[in-house]
């Protein structure tokens, strides 16, 4: 008892006698348990932080970049920003739209509102400028004139290597835009487009799903050994800011990328958005038609962007009303009343015609009013706003993609004209 109150004594003592002898006793029982828990919730905590530390995937790869670490995204929609990229083949490429990408475009301002477009690319400002005073027609449009306010050219450093010890050569512009992609729609959200991908509708029940991540399945064929059959669509897909999945591709695209085998790299795209889809609310995956109904083989190509002969395809009918029962009993008596050739796009919300470059000469205002291709069928709508907001004439007449007279004052009334830029009402 007499060394117990000894030692409760010194401890009421000032700091100088802090360091005076006190007999080695037994602590007491209650301070001894007391300090033991502290010391073990301390240990505790300091463990926990430091395993943390270490499982924590690193967010570098080599000297490519470092990503800022993201916010636990919230239940908004996924920003209504679309992305396009355009990147040199070589260093004598010439900045040029045809009228299929001028389409492009206008169909993503019409169905996705958008807040803002990218488009990044490596042309220099010089370049673009040229481009816009001594390009053709829908060059000027998009460069010279653009018809949407909130158009932003940004500048990009394109990749040539990749690789775990950054020694393999990224060799084809395909590859090398997809590194561009997801560097650039990582940090701030959005849709991303390639030019040869056209909207069909507006994508706002996808954008406020509340999922992080949303792509869509694309077919293969014969010719690619089923290798590329039912993985995601790279050319269509839209992510929050920060995203696992953005995060996890642009950290691993750089280290699994292998120039030889293309499919590789979709098949790991594809990989991580199916191990996503476990996580609640970080991933959504659709199925093919939702963005990619056809494929980039020359006989589903055909399909698309070839014209029938005989009678067109007749003008959906519309009605006026909200009511689903009576929406889908009209699509219904659309449908029987459509082409024994025409295709099916009612499930489509993004469409990415593959192939378009090669099939640009069924790719013009007068082709697609005809209403005597799929592709003229699934876009005619855009091509009738484009006519009514006096982009192309009254007649559809347009198909050349070049124009005497777009320069100056003395720039006409079909390609810009006094309306407001279409808003898709």
């Amino acid at each position: 008892m007499w060394d117990r109150l000894c030692f409760y004594g010194s401890l009421l003592k000032g700091r100088a006698n802090a360091y005076n002898y006190v007999a080695l006793t037994h602590l007491p029982v209650a301070r001894s348990r007391a300090s033991l828990s502290i010391a073990t919730a301390a240990c505790l905590a300091v463990t926990l932080i430091m395993l943390a530390r270490a499982f924590r995937p690193a967010e570098t790869v080599g000297q490519h970049r470092v990503l800022k670490a993201a916010d636990r995204f919230d239940d908004g929609p996924i920003p209504s920003i679309v992305h396009y990229v355009c990147i040199k083949e070589d260093a004598s490429s010439v900045l040029r739209f045809p009228f299929a990408s001028f389409l492009a475009v206008f169909a993503a301002v019409v169905y996705l509102k958008p807040a803002r477009i990218y488009i990044h690319t490596d042309f220099n400002d010089t370049e673009i400028k040229d481009a816009g005073a001594q390009g053709d027609r829908w060059t000027k449009v998009l460069v010279a004139h653009p018809f949407f306010a909130d158009l932003v050219w940004n500048q990009v450093e394109v990749p040539t290597f990749a690789g775990q010890n950054d020694d393999e050569r990224i060799s084809a512009v395909q590859h090398k835009s997809d590194f561009v992609r997801w560097d650039a729609i990582a940090s701030i959200g959005g849709i991303y487009l390639d030019w040869d991908v056209v909207p069909l509708r507006p994508l706002t029940p996808l954008l406020n799903a509340g999922f992080a991540f949303v792509g869509g399945r694309q077919y293969g064929g014969a010719a690619e050994d089923g290798s590329v059959n039912g993985t995601i669509n790279n050319g269509a897909f839209m992510t929050k800011p920060n995203s696992a999945m953005a995060r996890i591709v642009v950290r691993e695209q750089h280290m699994q990328f292998t120039n030889a085998k293309w499919a590789s790299n979709l098949r790991s795209v594809t990989r991580i958005a199916e191990h996503l889809v476990a996580i609640p609310k970080e991933a959504l995956i659709l199925d093919r038609t939702a963005f990619a109904p056809t494929h980039w083989f020359k006989d589903s190509a055909d399909l698309l962007f070839v014209p029938n002969a005989g009678q067109p395809s007749p003008e959906a009918v519309s009605v006026e009303t909200t009511d689903p029962l009576e929406l889908y009993a009209n699509d219904v008596r659309n449908r029987r009343r459509r082409a024994g050739w025409e295709m099916d796009f009612s499930s489509t919300y993004l469409l990415h015609a593959f192939s378009m470059s090669q099939y640009l000469d069924y790719v013009n205002p007068s082709t697609i009013l005809s209403r005597t291709s799929n592709f003229g069928i699934a876009t005619y709508d855009v091509v009738r706003k484009m006519q009514v907001l006096g982009y192309i004439s009254a007649t559809g007449g347009d198909d050349d993609d070049d124009a005497d007279n777009v320069d100056g004052d003395d720039k006409p009334a079909e390609l810009l004209p006094e309306h407001e830029p279409p808003d898709g009402e």
